[in-house]
């Protein structure tokens, strides 16, 4: 019996993520950006990033990667920074060194403890699971005036 047995989930395989794109270090975009596949951004992307309709793409913003603008796929993993809403269809991956100005809209989250967040949090219902709850808000690092 594997570790996912144990959890109910069958014999799935740990996911090992290819990107068909990849922003270095020293490189800097301007303007949006539509995928049908996978990227990783280690450099600086200035503009909206989203998925093709229907694609299960993965986003990911790398710790020394920031993106200013929203970002809308199915897998967002974030470890560097983020000025901008996040909407994953999917799963939402925010490490300990990931710094998130604006609303976070997810399916599934792990939130791993250092992780900076100044917005809104959004659960929505996960056509994939059945959950056919409604959405739940939590708001974190909203400063009262």
């Amino acid at each position: 019996m594997n570790f996912f047995s144990i959890l109910g989930l069958g014999s799935k395989t740990p996911l090992i993520e290819t990107f068909g794109s990849l922003v270095g270090e020293s490189t800097e975009i301007h303007g949006r950006m539509v995928l049908k596949e996978s990227i990783r951004i280690d450099g600086k992307v200035f503009g909206n990033i989203e998925a093709s309709n229907g694609l299960n793409v993965a986003v990911t913003v790398g710790p020394n990667g920031e993106v200013h603008g929203d970002i809308s796929a199915y897998r967002i993993e974030i470890a560097g920074k983020v000025d901008g809403n996040v909407n994953a269809t999917g799963t939402a991956d925010l490490r300990a060194t990931s710094e998130i100005i604006g609303d976070i809209s997810y399916g599934f989250i792990s939130v791993h403890p250092g992780a900076n967040l100044k917005g809104i949090v959004i659960r929505k219902p996960n056509a994939l699971s059945g959950d056919k709850k409604e959405s739940s808000i939590v708001r974190i690092g909203i400063e009262k005036r």
